[in-house]
């Protein structure tokens, strides 16, 4: 009978044990949070409005990020881009304000967090993906370029890494497959 129980017992310390580890992965990796607790929030240290920029100033993507001419990709603007326009205040928002006072004036670079930061060994052309296959910005970025405001930048306390961005390694791999590109673990891991 004493072995009996100590078989049910063993059952039922491996089934709680199950539901615990279960509990505790959909609680800290689970979607039903907002933001869940392995993962932190930032706002930009500029609320850019993509949509001013755009439809107001009829600006294009590559006025201010574009292939360099040796083909790397210019990333964030810097500073220096952001004064050609705004060496003087575009408008009387407190955004403008913020923005001319905090950088403009004291002439320090906007320390933009990065949506689609990638590890070290990860490669990826912009020149590939813009010259050779003629995708266009939306394709990766979406509707990027009509946001009032930029959205919120959620990163994993983890590894550092943003969780919303677009290129991650199954999309990559889905798309290549797609279009029949290269799919090689050396096409993108350097």
């Amino acid at each position: 009978m004493s072995e009996e129980k100590e078989r049910k017992g063993g059952w039922g310390a491996l089934i709680v044990g199950f539901i615990i580890s279960f509990l505790v992965g959909w609680f800290f990796f689970g979607n039903h949070f907002a933001v869940p607790p392995l993962y932190g929030k930032k706002t930009q240290p500029v609320s850019f409005n993509h949509n001013v920029h755009v439809k107001q100033a009829e600006m294009a993507c590559e006025d201010c990020h574009y292939l360099k001419p040796n083909g790397k990709w210019s990333g964030v603007p810097k500073l220096a881009k952001c004064v050609e326009c705004h060496e003087e205040p575009q408008g009387e928002t407190k955004e403008e304000a913020h923005f001319i006072k905090k950088f403009v004036e004291t002439q320090k670079e906007i320390p933009w967090l990065i949506y689609s930061k990638q590890p070290k060994n990860v490669f990826f052309s912009h020149a590939a993906h813009l010259k050779i296959a003629g995708f266009k910005c939306r394709r990766c970025h979406g509707e990027m370029g009509y946001n009032d405001k930029p959205p919120v930048y959620v990163y994993s306390k983890l590894s550092k890494y943003p969780q919303h961005t677009v290129i991650v390694m199954e999309k990559c791999m889905r798309c290549h497959k797609k279009f029949d590109a290269p799919n090689y673990c050396f096409t993108c891991h350097k």
